[in-house]
């Protein structure tokens, strides 16, 4: 392309995208299939890999992965033909999409490439975007949260530093419940969150889902019930781009949906909503096995638990775990190994309960989640009253370092055998009964 009108058109044009899928998502297809009609009439351009990968993203948040990941690869090919001006923009797109056929522990890292591309030309939005998305990443590949949280930290200075108010706001969200897994009595101020939810719908469907997911992790039903009502308010005007974020949308929406459908009167409506969810990570799976197989069959499990089908519900919590310890899902193990324990105290089954919620205070401890691991101890201490334990003064607690206190003792107490011992005393205490 050698026109000068059609070469600002486009960069005018290529600017609009990333904006107008927070402010006006519908309209994204239209400028994004402008791009491609005057690249294709015109000549290519710097801008032109900007509609490709666009395009590649939007047909994929209709359905067809594999094949809008060629038109992802298309973009990416463009760029060593037409120049990188517009580098930076399109591997986070590109990235975003490459997760749902690739493995995420390896398909990151992309966005490392995005984060040089810009800053060799100069795009620091476009360089934040990429350590955005890729923060993003790292909590729902199970990275360990102090990383994360060391990591959140870093990107608030540099959003701080130019002034970028929605991203502060979008990572901050997620540093709030990254503190309170972790454990730490840390205040989160978000100033600007306020008026942002108000005003920019992204950012209220993010601040309704971060809420539903703290409040289902921490089981807090009426809070997690009010929270997913209000996330499925926003859905309407959701981002026309598959976003990583749909990936936790998917998994946590599908979970509180059926955990709300055995609670409430509305069980056939939850159930739909949860079986919506399910069925996108089953679709999911068919292109990438490694991120998507362990949370299609916890919702599976989930599903069939709120059906009364508990034996097809054990088959399917077993799978869910296996494939999360093979494909290194920690959180997500230890997420399958904690509803899977519910499932059994449901049904009477203590000693299996017991033993399902040991395995999951273990894996949340490996990721990190000291503020989830007491929790865990203090709703079984108090749900199961074991003999050993017979008031809050002997209950040992986990600091956010991970260190065991125990208040009338001053040997600190290993919190696995802490654990074990309760569990002895448990089952001690259920074959007397």
């Amino acid at each position: 392309m050698t026109e000068p009108k059609m070469i600002i058109a486009l960069k005018f044009l290529g600017k609009l995208e990333f904006g107008m899928t927070q402010t006006k998502p519908r309209s994204v297809p239209f400028v994004t299939q402008k791009i491609i009609e005057l690249s294709l009439a015109k000549g290519m351009s710097p801008m032109s890999p900007i509609g490709f990968v666009y395009f590649g993203s939007f047909i994929s948040k209709r359905g067809d992965i594999i094949c809008g990941y060629r038109y992802v690869k298309l973009a990416l090919f463009l760029l060593d033909k037409v120049g990188k001006e517009s580098a930076g923009e399109v591997i986070s797109i590109a990235t975003q999409v490459k997760i749902f056929v690739e493995p995420i522990q390896a398909a990151l890292e992309y966005h490392n490439d995005g984060y040089a591309a810009s800053m060799v030309a100069g795009d620091v939005f476009d360089a934040l975007l990429n350590i955005l998305f890729k923060n993003t990443c790292v909590h729902v590949a199970g990275v360990k949260l102090q990383t994360m949280r060391e990591e959140y930290e870093k990107f608030f200075r540099l959003a701080k530093e130019n002034n970028h108010s929605i991203f502060l706001v979008q990572i901050k969200q997620v540093q709030r419940d990254v503190l309170r897994l972790i454990g730490s009595d840390e205040e989160v101020t978000i100033p600007e969150e306020e008026t942002l939810v108000a005003s920019n719908n992204s950012v209220l469907k993010t601040f309704h889902f971060r809420k539903a997911y703290i409040s289902f992790v921490f089981r807090s039903y009426d809070d997690a019930k009010e929270y997913v009502s209000k996330f499925y308010d926003c859905l309407e005007h959701a981002w026309a781009n598959l976003m990583l974020s749909h990936i936790s949308h998917a998994l946590y929406i599908g979970l509180i949906s059926y955990w709300v459908a055995r609670k409430s009167r509305d069980t056939k409506y939850w159930i739909a909503r949860g079986n919506e969810f399910k069925l996108t990570l089953k679709r999911w799976t068919e292109s990438c096995q490694w991120t998507f197989e362990n949370k299609w069959y916890l919702l599976e499990a989930e599903e069939s638990f709120s059906h009364n089908d508990y034996e097809v519900a054990k088959l399917f919590y077993k799978q869910a775990i296996s494939s999360a310890k093979l494909h290194k899902f920690v959180h997500e193990e230890a997420l399958a190994y904690e509803l899977v324990a519910y499932f059994h105290l449901e049904l009477g089954e203590t000693e299996q309960s017991l033993e399902y919620f040991l395995a999951a205070h273990e894996r949340y401890h490996e990721w990190g989640a000291f503020g989830k691991c007491n929790g865990l101890f203090e709703f079984v201490n108090s749900s199961f009253s074991p003999a050993s334990i017979k008031s809050e003064s002997t209950l040992p607690s986990i600091a956010s370092d991970g260190i065991v206190n125990a208040n009338n003792n001053t040997n600190l107490m290993d919190e696995n055998t802490a654990w074990m011992n309760f569990i002895s005393s448990a089952r001690s205490t259920q074959k007397h009964k």
